[in-house]
């Protein structure tokens, strides 16, 4: 897949600014294209989620200045029309998987808050929250089918990112999380780091529940002199244009 091609196929040219430089170095190396090359030929021969035109959506919607948090999720959800290439979100009418279920269920008792009803994590994204998955990709119906497919692209992202600014608070759910993160040289040593069980139903049980991630995440930014994240954003209701 030629250069021109890959812009136009997956939307690159619409990320913002301040991320060319990353995906001008990844494209310098010698995975990046055939990566691109091989996920083309995932959604041309079968069903893939999210949409491709939302598989980088996330360097659309946050500048890479503007990250405070990073939440490491795992791959997109592999049902039809929930995955919206934010980690956890869903843009899907009436519908809250069941481990942003979960998520909801913390918030509400870390913020002695009222349970969130809206799906779209956009608003926190906005507040700095980068929502990442470990695939960006997955084959409808088969959890974790594209998850050695991304591994090269997220391992150079999460290190471009620690690098970048070392004052990112990391949020790693469940093991897989905590180890890529230790493999790319972000520990509980040497970074702000939050870790926990992931919110899936079959773990939440063992230690998600009670973690109280997001107000320790915001008192990590307030000792480090930064404005916290409003989490309590994603229940404002958005105005309706005329």
């Amino acid at each position: 897949m030629g250069r021109n091609l890959s812009q136009q196929e997956f939307c690159l040219d619409k990320i913002d600014q301040t991320w060319k430089n990353f995906f001008q170095q990844e494209s310098e190396k010698d995975y990046f294209f055939p990566l691109l090359t091989k996920i083309n030929e995932e959604y041309k021969n079968y069903k893939c989620w999210p949409r491709k035109e939302n598989i980088f959506r996330l360097f659309r919607e946050i500048s890479i200045d503007n990250i405070k948090v990073v939440i490491l999720g795992q791959d997109p959800y592999h049902l039809p029309e929930v995955a919206d290439g934010l980690a956890f979100s869903t843009q899907k009418p009436n519908y809250i998987p069941a481990s942003l279920k979960n998520i909801f269920l913390e918030l509400s008792q870390d913020l002695s808050c009222s349970l969130p009803t809206k799906s779209n994590l956009l608003p926190w994204v906005k507040e700095g929250v980068f929502l990442l998955n470990t695939a960006l990709t997955v084959k409808d119906g088969q959890a974790l089918s594209h998850m050695k497919l991304w591994e090269e692209f997220i391992y150079s992202l999460l290190k471009y990112l620690n690098n970048y600014n070392r004052e990112i608070i990391w949020i790693f759910w469940g093991q897989k999380a905590r180890k890529i993160g230790e493999q790319c040289g972000i520990s509980q040593i040497n970074n702000h780091v939050l870790i926990s069980a992931h919110p899936s139903p079959y773990s939440a049980e063992h230690g998600f529940f009670g973690s109280q991630p997001f107000s320790k995440t915001n008192k990590l930014l307030t000792s480090l002199k930064k404005e916290p994240i409003n989490w309590l954003s994603i229940m404002k209701p958005r105005l309706e244009k005329n």
